[in-house]
């Protein structure tokens, strides 16, 4: 009897304790209602409390048009990974005009050379070097 006890207690112990946490961590990731503005919400829904902590509404999507000032958490990585797409465009529309400009290149030395092979056939072709005729 003491060993059916004992057992239902543990038993009781292990799943009452995993609730008790749960309910803990629930209650510390609820925010208390975010202080009373300072100053009107800029064009993002954020504003500065009177300490100057920045605070933002939650929006379905937040805008990220505030650089420098108040703005919604998450803008500055969305800027920095912006600017990697922008320098990455940027850097491989210079490699293909440098392509460009390389086959170009190539085709007019291969055209300069045609002409020199040309000049010299037709120079064979009237009898080698003038001077001597």
């Amino acid at each position: 009897m003491r060993i059916t006890i004992s057992i239902i207690a543990v038993f009781g112990l292990l799943v009452w304790e995993p609730g008790l946490a749960l309910a803990k961590s629930k209650a510390e990731k609820v925010e208390a209602e975010p202080p009373p503005a300072a100053e009107p919400p800029n064009a993002c829904g954020c504003y500065h409390d009177a300490q100057n902590q920045c605070h933002c509404n939650k929006m379905k999507k937040s805008k990220c048009d505030c650089e420098g000032e108040c703005e919604p958490a998450g803008c500055e990585e969305q800027r920095r990974k912006q600017q990697e797409k922008d320098a990455a465009a940027a850097l491989k529309r210079i490699q293909q005009n440098d392509k460009k400009g390389q086959a170009a290149a190539k085709a007019a030395q291969a055209k300069k050379q045609k002409e020199k092979a040309a000049e010299e056939a037709k120079k064979k072709a009237e009898g080698g070097d003038s001077r001597w005729k």
